[in-house]
């Protein structure tokens, strides 16, 4: 299959040193980078990156990233020490570099060393670490497809503060939201990752409702928040275990609203949203491609 869905997410466990934090996120349905069904694609995020002073082009901002910074390849740094990270292929080891200092959408910042090397994707991350680091709200423009790094997020809209991570993800402390996910008649609150390193979200199977035999992999779901609304979307369905049980990537986000602002505290965070009037959600751009790709209606 040559059209694929890209995740920006990476899981890693039990790195053997503090500098990338407990946990690194990583997910990847299918293989490649950039590619997703359809002709309408949900935009994913980046800024530029530079390595003492070298550009080394972009970075995916990945709200949904357990860490700080993940490189395509080492730039010339030393790999100084490994981490495990768990993909939806299973676990990898993959290198980890000598600190450096290096800009990121022009906040320069040092840091004691990335990831290297995961094998799900050629492309370099920028993980909620950074935002944390830096004490910057992250503002997501769908409009304008542009990310900005600024001191506050700006009056009105609605401001979500982040639940705790489920018991089973420990201290992985990112944008975590409660949201209500119905399928026919089978209804469930989850607490949901809001991934902006995803542009296809994907829930747990099993959690609710049951696909289809025509399309195991994919199920139609509402998900509701009471600040923002509901919307009906498609959903990817995984089963690899240690995962939050519904990851909403950019294809729901821009449904529910074009400007979106991440704050990472200490500890936990905000959700700043401007959402859209309740007439004006409707399925999602992702439901509608992915359902045209496969000939379904």
């Amino acid at each position: 299959m040559s059209e694929t869905i890209h995740r920006q997410t990476l899981y890693a466990t039990a790195p053997s040193r503090p500098l990338v934090g407990s946990l690194c996120f990583w997910l990847t349905l299918l293989a490649g980078c950039g590619d997703i069904f359809g002709p309408v694609p949900a935009p994913l995020f980046s800024a530029h990156l530079t390595i003492e002073g070298e550009s080394v082009g972009s970075a995916i901002i990945d709200t949904g990233g357990d860490y700080e910074l993940m490189l395509r390849e080492s730039f010339g740094l030393e790999i100084v020490d490994t981490a495990e990270v768990l993909a939806f292929g299973g676990k990898e080891l993959v290198g980890i570099t000598e600190g450096f200092t290096y800009t990121a959408g022009g906040w320069e910042e040092a840091t004691d060393g990335a990831l290297v090397g995961v094998s799900a994707c050629d492309c370099n991350g920028l993980g909620f670490h950074f935002f944390r680091k830096t004490g910057t709200v992250l503002g997501l423009d769908f409009t304008q497809r542009r990310a900005k790094l600024s001191p506050v997020a700006p009056i009105g809209g609605v401001t979500i503060p982040f639940m705790f991570p489920p018991a089973s993800l420990g201290a992985f402390e990112s944008a975590f939201v409660e949201v209500v996910v119905t399928s026919g008649e089978d209804s469930k609150r989850i607490v949901a990752l809001f991934d902006s390193g995803s542009n296809t979200s994907v829930m747990r199977r099993g959690v609710v409702g049951t696909p289809s035999r025509l399309t195991p992999d994919w199920l139609s779901v509402t998900i509701t928040e009471p600040q923002l609304g509901t919307v009906a979307a498609t959903v990817g369905l995984f089963d690899t275990p240690d995962l939050p049980d519904l990851i909403i990537g950019t294809d729901i986000m821009r449904v529910w609203s074009d400007r979106w602002y991440f704050f990472f505290s200490e500890s936990g965070g905000t959700l700043t949203v401007f959402p859209r009037e309740e007439d004006e959600i409707t399925q999602t751009d992702a439901a509608k491609s992915i359902w045209d790709s496969l000939g379904l209606q």
